[in-house]
């Protein structure tokens, strides 16, 4: 008795598949892995050039003046 051709193309065609699919998938992992480690040993250009703020850098308000009256609307009357 002969194996039928289809059957063999099918088998063919699911053996190609899962050997395709689990290249992809060990080619993902190992991108995303080396893509984590390279990430936490070297710096990013936004990491290298931050400074820590201090008190005399910031920016101090120039009009800090009550300008409301009782009611919560701003005060128009002339001082």
């Amino acid at each position: 008795m002969k194996f039928p051709k289809k059957h063999i193309t099918k088998l063919t065609l699911t053996i190609t598949k899962a050997i395709v699919m689990s290249v992809v998938f060990v080619a993902g992992v190992t991108i995303g892995i080396f893509n984590i480690l390279l990430a936490k040993f070297t710096e990013t250009k936004d990491d290298a050039k931050t400074r820590g703020t201090s008190v005399e850098s910031k920016i101090h308000p120039k009009n800090t003046k009550n300008t409301r009256n009782d009611f919560g609307y701003p005060d128009r009357s002339v001082k």
